[in-house]
């Protein structure tokens, strides 16, 4: 399995430096966490899909997203209501804050159970205000966590470890290193194994399919 050590290990290697070297141990952890996130951002992928329980309080507009919050399961019915009971299952409308505030749903101040939402910052947004205290379930993709040097984990899949390695190599030789045996790392290499991951991606967690209403298909009669 990969690890953040391994990797530093194996980079070490490929361009000749060890670990009295802290310039580039520096620049490693840089590599690795914008490699991280670039991956993580190209796509939407699968593994990176999460949920989480958020609770709307009585009278209180604004609830914080969590922490590793990257965007919305933007998806009809990612955000239902849990509890009170009498709304259970209950959707609540993602959209953006101009859409919101344009289409004039309430003037902010209205209570009532919550059938919109924005975000504003590190806050959800509800519309109207919460009447009472929800709890509401929302699936999100997340960012990947910070690696440094006491991490264990990488938030990208050991299968995906190639295109993450060669995106890290890329980094260290913009920094300036060179390797050992010349790298040839090219930018359309690094898109070929992202489109073939993203493949894989998509068998295994689903993705976006075009369904067509039976009515809307005209068959000739003969």
């Amino acid at each position: 399995m990969s690890t953040p050590q391994t990797l530093l290990t194996s980079c070490q290697y490929k361009f000749g430096q060890d670990s009295s070297n802290i310039r580039f141990q520096d620049d490693f952890w840089a590599a690795i966490n914008n490699a991280q996130y670039d991956f993580c951002t190209s796509r939407a992928w699968g593994f990176l899909r999460t949920s989480a329980t958020l609770t709307a309080t009585h009278a209180a507009r604004a609830t914080a997203l969590p922490s590793d919050f990257g965007s919305w399961y933007d998806i009809k019915g990612a955000l239902r209501i849990a509890t009170p009971a009498a709304n259970l299952g209950g959707e609540i409308e993602i959209m953006t804050y101009e859409d919101w505030l344009a289409n004039g749903y309430e003037d902010g101040s209205q209570e009532g159970t919550p059938q919109y939402c924005y975000i504003m910052g590190s806050n959800v947004e509800w519309s109207p205000v919460p009447d009472a205290t929800y709890t509401v379930t929302g699936t999100y993709y997340k960012i990947p966590a910070f690696v440094e040097d006491t991490s264990s984990l990488l938030t990208v899949p050991t299968i995906y470890g190639e295109v993450l390695q060669k995106m890290i190599y890329r980094r260290l030789q913009d920094a300036g290193y060179s390797s050992v045996a010349e790298l040839q790392i090219s930018d359309a290499d690094i898109q070929r194994l992202l489109g073939q991951y993203a493949r894989d991606d998509i068998k295994k967690y689903g993705g976006f399919t075009m369904n067509l209403s039976p009515d809307a298909v005209n068959r000739r009669t003969v």
